[in-house]
């Protein structure tokens, strides 16, 4: 039965992106040969939607209400961030040991805050924008080769800096409308940085039975910088659970955890960082042995956002669910 499961293997986590302006994406792990989902070879190709919409104002793990207008000549924080990705991801295995993975995200997202005038009152900024973000090229190894009934490894790589740092909002502060007003840095298509990536993982399936389980970490840290921006380094662990209900059909159910440092650099924005605790329940479903469907839905249990130290009233837009589903196709 295992072998007609989901058999989606990009080496990569998405992590969620803590910042003011509520760049959080959805987190769920999608490796599934990690997961001891799936040991066949050759090309994998998959393509992945999530969606996360960041609407709630968050100072530590409270809510909070966004400041009223008093003339700051600042932004307010007070509407939302829809953010979109869609994941283009290829992995390709060169022998039993060994693998590649590519994964091309086109980042949609579309931030509207108040701005709030001391010259023409408060107004509503917009940037609006689909453009292709960071691509991530990982590799795994596999320390041993024992089926699916256990396995563990390791996977490395780095997020290259091929996503945009130079988007704007409209209308310009009308204090200086010759000057484009930048979105903030962490809600850009990209970083700006090189990133190392590294993490391992364990799985074990119950022989003879219909279930089994995974746990798998992550960092993320930035080795190369530009324009006196770093992001905060990123950790990820994942915890699961699968169950064969039927043939081709699967339930799944992940506990994710993620925790993003405060970004540092004069171009980073103070209120950043934090970790947030999430349940992530889903199913997958092969529509052929070559072609597969899933879904999974996270809900946040708990949040946490960095507030500037030097103002602990700061919030950060955060989203308290997102969504991922996918279809992938192995050559």
């Amino acid at each position: 039965m295992r072998k007609h499961l989901l058999p989606l293997a990009i080496t990569m986590l998405a992590t969620n992106a803590y910042a003011s302006c509520g760049s959080a994406f959805c987190s769920v792990n999608t490796s599934w040969d990690t997961q001891g989902l799936s040991n066949e070879g050759g090309l994998l190709v998959d393509l992945r939607y999530s969606y996360a919409r960041a609407d709630t104002l968050r100072a530590g793990s409270s809510k909070i209400t966004p400041e009223a207008p008093s003339g700051s000549d600042a932004e307010i924080e007070d509407q939302r961030t829809i953010n979109q990705v869609l994941n283009l991801n290829a992995e390709y295995t060169i022998n039993p040991r060994w693998n590649i993975a590519l994964s091309v995200p086109l980042v949609i997202r579309d931030h509207t805050h108040t701005f709030d005038s001391s010259i023409s009152g408060p107004f509503t900024q917009q940037a609006t924008f689909s453009q292709v973000g960071d691509i991530r090229v990982v590799g795994k190894y596999k320390f041993d080769l024992g089926g699916m009934h256990s396995g563990s490894g390791i996977r490395f790589g780095l997020k290259l800096p091929t996503g945009a740092i130079n988007k704007t909002m409209t209308p310009p502060d009308p204090a200086d409308p010759a000057t484009p007003y930048a979105l903030e840095r962490s809600a850009q298509p990209g970083s700006g940085s090189t990133d190392a990536i590294l993490g391992a993982y364990y799985f074990h399936n119950l022989p003879g039975a219909d279930w089994g389980w995974f746990v798998s970490g992550q960092i993320q840290s930035a080795i190369d910088t530009r324009d006196n921006y770093r992001p905060g380094n990123e950790l990820s662990f994942d915890l699961g659970t699968h169950y064969a209900i039927a043939p081709g059909l699967n339930a799944l159910l992940q506990l994710n955890v993620q925790h993003r440092e405060r970004d540092s650099g004069t171009n980073a924005n103070p209120a950043s960082g934090g970790y947030s605790i999430n349940l992530s329940p889903g199913a997958s479903y092969a529509l052929t042995r070559q072609t597969q469907l899933y879904g999974l839905v996270q809900v946040a249990l708990k949040q946490y956002a960095n507030t500037d130290p030097a103002d602990p009233l700061s919030g950060q837009l955060t989203a308290p669910w997102s969504l991922a589903i996918g279809i992938s196709h192995r050559y």
